[in-house]
């Protein structure tokens, strides 16, 4: 799965493009909750559009210095593989 992170003013967090695609299970908990529920929901192929509430993503404690508490999160996928 490729992906790009950014914040709602558009600020970009993290993304695979130009690295490897990330891999993994997705619903087992190994990533945010709004990927687990999200990326369920795709086909082979497609890209979206996920807008993670803070609840689905990092809460109240944020993440490091890069996701700041309470923030929703915007993030453009492609699913590359299942």
């Amino acid at each position: 799965m490729d992906y790009t992170g950014s914040l709602l003013d558009g600020s970009i967090f993290d993304s695979s493009k130009g690295r490897f695609p990330i891999e993994g299970v997705i619903g087992v908990g190994r990533f945010i909750r709004g990927w687990d529920e999200g990326v369920i929901t795709m086909s082979l192929g497609e890209r979206a559009k996920l807008t993670i509430s803070p609840e689905y993503a990092y809460g109240q404690r944020g993440y490091s210095s890069i996701i700041p508490p309470n923030s929703t999160l915007i993030f453009e996928m492609e699913l590359l593989g299942i």
